[in-house]
């Protein structure tokens, strides 16, 4: 497994690349919350886990954007070991790797997590539980058993399923919706089946899912926060232009 080499520097730069990278391609992101935080960033007593829907490869880069631009906290999030060997940058940011074709290996990693998390609080982890990307409406989502294996090792933790949608609206460029639900408490020493607990939190993201696709198909965003502007529509750029320029007035001679 490829550990993550976690610097400030580095979180920054993947930060900057990430934010610039998403106001690029995208017309906004908007964000709501069911809840704050348990803690305020500084007193929390345990690691955060945000639990994912994977269906874009922008993933990754709004967990970033999260994290340090609406929760001011460092992330961890577990990537595929083969994209992280092309791109070892990313394990400055706190990405770490994962082999999924090999059981004893993908073990390591979730036990190399599990260690850093309880010496590094407070933090957020990110997991993606379907293991890839896959089609946005594809139902059952198809969760691997690490995440509640995760859950029962570590113990003490907060956490909380997290939509992510992508959406044409009436704009030329697509528009990034972001649901974060209720924050569960888990404590060390609590008895916990794994298998049960990932097929619970498997359900509470699938109805999270559907339930922020029917609000933006039907309109009901007054709950969203914009988190991110991004680019305008052509049409939009070039009504600006129009506007300015019938405002100037020609010199008299």
């Amino acid at each position: 497994m490829i550990p993550a080499r976690k610097n400030f520097l580095g979180e920054l730069l993947v930060f900057g690349i990430a934010r610039r990278s998403v106001w690029r391609a995208f017309h906004s992101v908007h964000m709501r919350v069911a809840e704050p935080l348990p803690l305020p960033p500084s007193k929390l007593d345990a690691p955060i886990i945000f639990y994912v829907n994977h269906s874009s490869w922008w993933d990754g880069y709004l967990a970033h954007l999260i994290s340090r631009q609406v929760y001011n906290l460092s992330p961890y999030l577990m990537m595929d070991e083969q994209q992280l060997s092309r791109y070892p940058f990313f394990a400055w940011a706190g990405c770490f790797g994962v082999n999924r074709n090999d059981a004893r290996e993908a073990l390591k990693s979730l036990e190399y997590i599990v260690k850093e998390l309880k010496q590094k609080s407070p933090c957020i982890l990110w997991m993606f539980p379907q293991g890839e990307i896959m089609p946005l409406e594809l139902r059952p989502l198809g969760f691997h058993s690490g995440l509640g294996w995760l859950v029962r090792e570590l113990g003490d933790c907060y956490i909380a399923p997290v939509s992510f949608r992508f959406d044409f609206l009436r704009e030329q460029y697509p528009d990034i919706f972001i649901n974060i639900g209720k924050f569960t408490r888990f404590r060390a020493g609590e008895k916990i089946n794994t298998r049960k607990l990932t097929a619970q939190l498997e359900e509470t993201l699938t109805l999270d899912l559907d339930c922020l696709r029917d609000d933006v198909s039907n309109g009901r965003l007054a709950d969203f926060e914009t988190i991110v502007q991004g680019k305008s529509s052509t049409d939009i750029v070039f009504s600006f232009i129009v506007e300015k320029l019938l405002r100037i007035k020609p010199k008299e001679a």
